[in-house]
């Protein structure tokens, strides 16, 4: 298909075996094909002022108001499309017309107000830093859309200008938050370090009974290296030693604004009254009035250390938290019909692992030079979901929550092989004798290989449960899902005079995700559709001498070989150098002749290199064909006054 002629005509299907649904598949029809307008105007304020009636002590309060307008037209643009081979019109967007207008509002208010005192005291050997206030939030948005049929003339852009049928909408919805809060900071000769928070949330998407949450905190730091008796370790190179414990609870009110109350609609729901047709309003929600907050709990215990005045410095840390009063929507019995199950606090997700940071630091002459690495490891299990048997498994597509296994686990069939030679289909005869032994000559070949007996070229799937059958009761844990278990950093920096450089590499492993995309690793084949050379190359055919990477081609719609299963599974593992600098200071000798106090020059790569087996676009994007992160090439100047 040509899209767009040079003398700006739009092109249709020109080639008779073309699929004919790719007759509406031209992008520049799609995206001409309708005009309009979208506006939007933002407005945001922001009011603050500080007292400080006395010495340590002031109160600041500030007042914000947001506010989004938005308006959008929309009408219909007649296009004809052409088959330039044959010079005829094959296809018209004309069709009913209409005109759309919407407009909606958003507005946000916040205001806080915070009292703060920071004194010293007993000889300035206690420090004491207090804080306590309030804040409030308000969310409102409200829109309405209208839209009539049969334009009188294609020129016009209002609703009158219209003379058919015509509907309506509307929507607003809104949320409130208050809270209060409270920090108290003391310190002791700055060696022993405590911090005690407190702050109380209330919700409006929770009833006035379950609206209050309270999450306290608190940290505790000892610097041990203060200590009398770290003398000598002091002075056999020890710089800085430092415990610190802390406890706290944050607390999660990600639910609909109206999830603790029963809902009801007008959609679908007319009945019948002495043979008439009458609105009805049908539920479409359960209440739950227990709806509360759910809270998070986490415990971190790290030491932090330096060596060699601070040359060598480093960090560890170990942190566990865990989520309780999950918000989840659990099964609902069949004698609710149609009808919602509300979310409940109920599902437990415990994260745990550890995290590790070194540095090393130095100079020598005018060479300076740095080193600094970081390394986290974290694992995360489903303490409590709906049930450890398989009744108890949320299941969405590839990824499954099940107690005892960590978030979005993928949940797949195993392919055995591609089958490829003679011995390969005695295999499949092997399972279809094995089949019938248990269960009667008379079963069926598709009740034994439930996406179809599987010939040359097609997947081998594996009987994992061991019943004689491959369905999708074969399907079993693959690997732990796509959050990365291994998340790793290194920064190298260097300079010498005015010249300096810079590396930052980033990275992780043990994440997978399942990602089958027929434009990128699967043998279909569709009319009208590009197809991966990958993919072509290495696909299985009669006579390869080879071993095939890729299944036998099959027209799209046949999906034997498009069964959920661990081929599809790809690795998200990554090492990416995030951005390289080199930049030069001028010489103060020369910029003293100059009224300015510095001036360096530099450039620098981001994101131009990543070492990765993912097919995709980017492994940080996971199976999303969206935009990869963005590489820059960047040349600037710093100028200090």
């Amino acid at each position: 298909m040509v899209f767009q002629a040079p003398d700006g005509r739009f092109g249709a299907m020109n080639n008779p075996e073309d699929d004919a649904q790719s007759a509406v598949n031209n992008p520049l029809v799609r995206l001409n094909q309708v005009a309009g307008n979208i506006a939007k105007h933002n407005l945001r304020t922001r009011f603050v002022a500080t007292l400080k009636p006395f010495k340590g002590f002031s109160i600041t309060g500030s007042y914000s108001y947001d506010v989004v307008d938005e308006e959008r037209k929309r009408k219909p643009v007649i296009l004809e499309q052409w088959n330039f081979r044959d010079e005829l019109i094959t296809r018209t967007t004309e069709g009913k017309s209409s005109i759309m207008n919407y407009d909606g509002k958003t507005q946000r208010y916040f205001n806080d107000v915070v009292a703060r005192y920071e004194n010293r005291f007993i000889n300035d050997q206690l420090g004491l830093n207090a804080m306590i206030g309030a804040s409030q939030e308000r969310y409102y948005q409200h829109n309405f859309q209208a839209t009539k049929y049969d334009l009188i003339d294609y020129s016009l852009n209002v609703i009158n200008g219209a003379t058919g049928d015509a509907s309506a909408s509307g929507s607003s919805t809104e949320w409130a938050m208050r809270s209060f809060f409270g920090r108290v900071n003391l310190d002791w000769n700055n060696k022993y370090l405590l911090e005690l928070n407190l702050r109380a949330d209330q919700s409006s998407r929770f009833l006035s009974n379950k609206r209050t949450g309270y999450f306290p905190s608190g940290s505790f730091a000892w610097r041990i290296d203060q200590e009398e008796f770290m003398k000598g370790a002091l002075e056999k190179g020890l710089s800085n030693l430092k415990l610190r414990l802390s406890y706290g609870s944050l607390g999660n009110n990600s639910v609909g604004n109206y999830d603790a109350l029963a809902t009801y609609a007008i959609d679908n729901s007319n009945y019948s009254l002495n043979n008439l047709l009458v609105q009805g309003l049908v539920q479409t929600k359960l209440a739950n009035r227990a709806l509360t907050w759910e809270s998070t709990y986490m415990t971190n215990v790290g030491v932090d250390f330096g060596f060699f005045n601070n040359r060598f410095t480093g960090t560890i840390d170990y942190f566990h938290k865990r989520t309780k009063d999950i918000l989840i929507e659990l099964p609902a019995p069949l004698v609710h019909g149609s009808t919602d199950i509300p979310k409940q606090n109920s599902a437990i997700v415990t994260n745990q692992g550890v995290e590790f940071t070194l540095g090393w630091q130095d100079k020598i002459g005018d060479f300076s030079y740095g080193i600094n690495g970081n390394f986290t490891y974290v694992k995360n299990i489903v303490n409590k979901f709906k049930g450890r048997d398989k009744g108890g498994m949320s299941i969405d597509g590839a990824n499954v929550i099940w107690e005892g296994h960590s978030i979005n686990s993928q949940y797949l069939l195993r392919v055995d092989r591609i089958i490829q030679t003679d011995e390969d289909l005695q295999l499949v005869q092997q399972i279809i004798d094995n089949a019938k032994q248990l269960y009667g000559n008379n079963i069926a070949e598709n009740q034994i290989f439930s996406s179809g007996k599987p010939e040359k070229g097609d997947f081998l799937y594996k009987d994992t449960n061991g019943d004689g059958l491959i369905n999708l009761d074969d399907r079993e844990i693959v690997s732990d899902g796509p959050n990365p278990k291994f998340q790793f950093g290194l920064n190298l920096n260097a300079s010498y005079k005015g010249l300096d450089f810079s590396v930052l590499f980033q990275g992780q492993a043990g994440a997978k995700i399942y990602w089958q995309n027929d434009l990128a690793n699967t043998a279909s084949v569709r009319y009208g559709y590009q197809m991966n050379k990958e993919v072509v190359e290495g696909r299985w055919y009669e006579g390869r001498t080879t071993s095939a990477e890729y299944p036998r081609l099959l027209e799209y719609s046949n999906n034997k070989n498009k069964q959920m299963s661990d081929f599809y599974l790809q690795d998200l593992s990554f090492l990416k150098i995030r951005n390289i600098q080199l930049g030069y200071t001028l010489p103060k000798s020369i910029v003293s002749k100059t009224s300015l106090e510095r001036i360096r020059v530099y450039g620098s790569l981001e994101n131009f290199f990543t070492f990765t087996s993912f097919r995709g676009f980017d492994p940080e994007l996971g199976g999303t064909l969206g935009y990869p992160t963005m590489k820059n090439v960047v040349v600037g100047i710093n100028v200090s006054f």
